[in-house]
């Protein structure tokens, strides 16, 4: 097998800012926090929109009680998310980290890498993210190493933090930034509405 090797980390910081990257069956997109910095629990989703217009999504089996929402490797949407386990023991400044695993985007037309504080969104609790430290990271076996930081201080319980672009071969990184609370994040995201139903 052949050796890769990682890429100098690029950090898309501002609004709108892109950034190119290749992988051929695996791609890892993480969530990282630093834990207790922040009310609630802190959840990765992946919300995409189909070639063929279709909309789908890969969160946590937590939210309607269904294994498949986890997603597949082996079949469409050929995304996995590796489970949602809430962290409540470790020092205040102890980080989580939440994952999504990726063989192929090659029927995504673009997907959306969001976080979604489900006490906040339940609740209806005006929270900010911006005092969490968090971050999506997206590591491709191509030797890419992206990180998009989630630290807006507008507040709402859903944050569109990233968007992937497919491209036909090369996929484009931008940084989204838009924080939101539940009825926007059913109009603006493709597939957000499959969490709630």
């Amino acid at each position: 097998m052949a050796e890769v090797k990682l890429k100098k980390k690029v950090t898309l910081r501002k609004k709108q800012e892109q950034a190119d990257f290749t992988f051929d069956g695996k791609l890892k997109i993480k969530l990282i926090w630093k834990a207790k910095a922040i009310s609630g629990d802190m959840d990765l989703c992946l919300f995409f929109k189909k070639k063929d217009g279709s909309v789908g999504g890969v969160f946590s089996n937590l939210y309607r009680g269904k294994k498949s929402d986890l997603g597949s490797l082996d079949t469409f949407p050929y995304i996995l998310h590796m489970g949602d386990e809430a962290g409540d023991e470790g020092a205040d400044d102890t980080e989580e980290m939440e994952q999504i695993n990726v063989a192929s985007l090659d029927e995504i037309d673009e997907a959306y890498a969001c976080i979604i504080n489900y006490t906040a969104a339940v609740e209806e609790l005006d929270i900010t993210y911006s005092q969490a430290n968090a971050r999506i990271e997206i590591q491709s076996d191509s030797g890419d190493y992206l990180e998009v930081l989630a630290d807006s201080p507008e507040e709402g319980p859903v944050y569109c933090v990233c968007s992937i672009k497919n491209n036909g071969g090369t996929y484009a990184l931008k940084n989204e930034s838009q924080v939101m609370d539940l009825s926007r994040a059913f109009e603006d995201i493709p597939g957000f509405a499959l969490i709630c139903n």
